[in-house]
């Protein structure tokens, strides 16, 4: 009989069609325990080797035992059996063993202080001389976005990776920087009417390429790009962690790849305003955000029920407004700014940066252009606390309205909620642009509620982060003020020192030697306090302290030399520069404790009360 009548009598085809498909269900089914974490990633992989050993396996079976009929099985085809038994064992022998390789790799580098789940997603090269930086952008930014969501890892912000953006950093310096174990970096080109993505998986800790892999697509189709390339990403760091990483599904936020690829544009625009600005060149840098706004505009005809481009403008809006010469201008950009809002807001009632961008511009005018009417400016910073907390709630890694929180709680004033919020956004983004500002507010706070420990925490960390900022060796120099830390006046002229020769800004040098000061009255030495206080004090003058804020610190320092009237000259002084300071909040500060008793004090708090 020939060969193809034989398959058919013994019914190979259905037998071995049977198998396909009752494997398929039981390896999806292993998929899907993988991915709900209920078996590891080993467990799919040894499957898939079964069942691929397994098609031959079942085609034997088929072919001996497919006839009607009982069969006994024969000599080869147990020898043939055994042969893909030994087959599926030593293949799981290898998975197993590389499996346990990598991470052993993984245990390792984060045992050298680089954790390989922590991955950093480098600016994408465009090979293109400029013509594809906005597609190199907008790919780099979505899979940060992509793979932020995986739980399994610890992925670096935009704000984290943009400075590396066009440097010729090398990739282990970048790792070591960023303490990132994995790094992805790639590259875009045009051929013709395709692109060619390169996507490499790079190890932090040498540098030294782990994977590699392009791919080319048609031009147009941008929306499957960026699928394309998260799905060859995560299959990388899979590989990498001997374990699944998987990639949520992602519903687009837009259907038109014409009008994501204008907000690329749109964004690659503002960036380059942002740095125009920073040179000094506003008359570029606003013309490059105008012309950001005009390209968010044509996205806008081409989606109009996408809010992407809508709360974008809103945002180059309040840009605008920072940068205003005049109380009219502001209002004008703000007031641009809240439009854009309400019309993202109108289409997504619940969006979380949409919410952001309201209460931002609403507590922004509070701050600088804060009302006459007590009710008014009491209404606008309601609002816009309602919204932060609304967007941060809705979107609980949204860093940058914890910042803006943390800002606003100082004001009503609620200091746990200060360090709750700002901790909260330092630790969904250590990257963001006022990383020194919320470290120091964690430190004030912490310091503020007394929690001591923590303050000196969030100093350190801010001196390790930016050692070249003055507030993180004047924060050091004021735990020497505090309980918590004994005075030690050697680290403190050196830090005194260090500050003079870091910052030629004179309001820095007198709050130092003022808190030695109080380091020396600490230290029992009150003599030689008195002199560098009274020093300090002489240096005081309106163009280096034009609130006179340095007043309420020499104040403080008094307080440790036993001098109360001399501390509270000092404040009053202090008070007449600045109305309404000494509120019921103010005079409950434990700076004060000392002073509660006094009554120069109580009449300067509009208190009576005893400690």
């Amino acid at each position: 009989m020939p060969l193809w009548g034989e398959i058919r009598n013994r019914r190979v085809f259905p037998f071995v069609g049977a198998y396909l498909a009752a494997g398929f269900l039981a390896l999806e089914g292993v998929d899907q325990a993988v991915g709900h974490e209920l078996l590891p990633g080993l467990a799919y992989r040894l499957v898939l080797v079964f069942y691929l050993v397994g098609v031959p396996f079942a085609s034997v079976l088929a072919w001996y035992h497919g006839e009607r009929g009982a069969q006994k099985p024969e000599p080869k085809e147990l020898w043939i059996l055994s042969s893909l038994l030994v087959v599926a064992i030593g293949l799981s022998y290898v998975v197993v063993k590389d499996y346990r390789s990598k991470a052993a790799d993984a245990m390792a580098a984060a045992e050298a202080g680089l954790d390989p789940t922590r991955v950093a997603v480098l600016y994408f090269e465009d090979f293109s001389e400029g013509e594809l930086a906005y597609l190199a952008d907008g790919l780099t930014e979505a899979l940060i976005d992509r793979l932020s969501q995986v739980r399994a890892l610890d992925v670096i912000s935009r704000n984290g990776v943009a400075p590396y953006r066009g440097t010729e950093v090398t990739p282990d310096s970048v790792g070591r920087a960023l303490e990132a174990g994995s790094l992805i970096w790639g590259s875009v080109e045009q051929r013709g009417d395709r692109f060619r993505i390169t996507a490499r998986l790079i190890d932090g800790m040498s540098g030294a390429d782990v994977q590699r892999e392009s791919f080319d697509l048609p031009s147009g189709d941008l929306l499957t790009i960026q699928d394309s390339l998260a799905t060859d990403v995560s299959n990388f760091l899979r590989e990498r962690l001997g374990d699944e990483v998987r990639l949520r599904e992602r519903r687009a936020a837009t259907g038109s790849p014409e009008a994501w690829a204008f907000v690329q544009r749109a964004e690659r625009l503002r960036k380059d305003g942002v740095a125009l600005l920073e040179e000094g060149d506003y008359d570029g840098g606003f013309a490059a955000w105008e012309a950001a706004d005009s390209v968010l505009s044509l996205a806008e005809a081409l989606d109009s029920n996408w809010i992407e481009p809508i709360v974008l403008r809103g945002q180059i809006a309040y840009s605008r407004a920072r940068e205003a010469e005049s109380a009219e201008e502001y209002e004008d950009w703000t007031a641009t700014g809240l439009s854009h809002a309400e019309r993202a807001l109108a289409l997504e009632p619940s969006d979380a940066r949409a919410l952001e961008l309201r209460g931002t511009l609403n507590y922004s005018t509070w701050v600088f252009l804060k009302p006459a009417d007590p009710d008014e400016a009491n209404a606008l910073l309601n609002s816009a606390r309602a919204d932060l907390e609304a967007a941060t709630n809705a979107d609980p890694t949204l860093a940058s309205a914890f910042s803006t929180l943390s800002h606003l709680y100082y004001q009503i004033p609620d200091v746990s909620n200060v360090v709750i919020s700002a901790r909260r956004a330092y630790e969904e983004d250590a990257y963001l642009d006022l990383a020194p500002q919320i470290l120091m507010r964690l430190f004030n706070g912490s310091a503020d509620l007394e929690q001591f420990a923590q303050a000196d925490r969030w100093c350190l960390e801010g001196a390790r982060r930016f050692p070249q900022q003055p507030r993180f060796l004047i924060c050091e120099l004021r735990l020497m003020t505090t309980p918590y830390q004994a005075p030690d006046l050697d680290r403190a002229w050196e830090l005194v020192a260090q500050l003079d020769s870091i910052t030629d800004d004179e309001y820095w040098h007198i709050e130092a030697r003022m808190l030695a000061g109080g380091a020396l009255a600490r230290a029992d030495l009150p003599d030689s306090a008195r002199a560098v206080l009274v020093a300090a004090r002489e240096r005081i003058s309106h163009e280096n302290d034009p609130e006179q804020e340095l007043l309420s610190v020499e104040a403080y320092q008094r307080t440790l030399l036993g001098e109360y009237d001399e501390a509270v000259d000092l404040l009053r002084r202090y008070a007449a520069a600045n109305p309404g300071h000494f509120d019921e909040s103010t005079w409950t500060s434990w700076w004060w404790r000392a002073l509660r008793d006094h009554p120069g004090f109580q009449e300067l708090t509009g208190s009576r009360r005893g400690s």
